[in-house]
């Protein structure tokens, strides 16, 4: 229940601030993915179940805000969120660079499938301009502002889900 008290909100400004505001901020060509990290940023703090909801629901944020076909991006966010899920956080926890290999991969994975969903709808795609030209940027930039992103989030789902004291 917490998950969604806190999520929605953060994920509804978070997905009108990336449709309006963010994507007007491009490096080169690729802009930053907001909803991607805080998906995989609460994923990987140790919510697994959660993040993947966040998916869902930051996607279809995007999705309705977007000119695109409708569950394009929510489809992409729930795998990659799925993806980061497997081991529960464990593994993602182990080492600083993890979160960071997390964005990189979850950032090609996620403009992948959303460009396999435009084309399935009859978008024109342009393969090796869209993954050179946006994805790789995107990756990038996505990449260097996980961190904080994802220490935030650690910080947010550690007063959401307080450990329990023991005697």
């Amino acid at each position: 229940m917490m998950t969604y008290v806190v999520g929605v909100p953060l994920l509804v400004l978070a997905a009108v601030m990336q449709s309006t505001v963010l994507s007007h901020f491009r490096v080169f060509a690729g802009t930053l993915d907001l909803v991607l990290l805080l998906t995989l940023s609460w994923t990987i703090s140790g919510d697994w179940l959660g993040g993947i909801a966040w998916g869902f629901i930051g996607g279809l944020c995007l999705d309705l805000l977007s000119g695109g076909p409708l569950g394009a991006a929510a489809l992409g966010l729930v795998l990659m969120a799925y993806f980061a899920s497997l081991t529960e956080g464990r593994f993602w926890r182990s080492h600083v660079l993890l979160p960071l290999a997390t964005i990189a991969l979850g950032t090609f994975g996620f403009h992948t499938l959303y460009l396999v969903g435009l084309s399935l709808s009859g978008y024109p795609v342009n393969w090796s301009h869209d993954l050179s030209q946006v994805t790789l940027p995107a990756a990038v930039l996505n990449t260097l502002v996980m961190l904080p992103v994802y220490h935030a989030l650690r910080w947010v789902h550690g007063l959401v889900y307080p450990t329990p004291v023991t005697i």
